[in-house]
């Protein structure tokens, strides 16, 4: 009874779905987990970046590092390093972090 009803072959058809199913979820989970990954890897960088900015404008403003060294933001941690260069007035900060399991830095400096 279940290899044929009335209308055609049911158990045949039911088949075919699931083996559509199965393969359409073995290509399209794997590149959502590696999408998600990404995002999180995009949302990190820019994270860094918005700490670059924020404490190359106060050096700006007040003339002086701010004196955070490390940073948590969003469940990660950034650390800053602020230098001067004796020569010059120029300051240069990095942002130290870890993004995908390697370390990565954005540096910039003060004109």
């Amino acid at each position: 009874m279940l290899w044929k009803n009335d209308h055609g072959f049911f158990l045949a058809d039911m088949l075919l779905s699931l083996a559509a199913f199965l393969m359409a979820s073995a290509v399209l989970l794997p590149l959502a987990i590696v999408v998600m990954g990404k995002t999180a890897d995009v949302r990190t960088e820019g994270d860094a970046g918005s700490i670059l900015f924020d404490e190359l404008m106060y050096l700006k403003v007040a003339g002086s590092a701010s004196g955070r060294d490390w940073i948590t933001q969003n469940g990660n941690q950034y650390e800053v390093t602020v230098t001067k260069d004796e020569n010059e007035s120029a300051w240069e900060v990095c942002v130290h972090y870890e993004s995908d399991q390697q370390h990565k830095k954005k540096c910039s400096s003060t004109e």
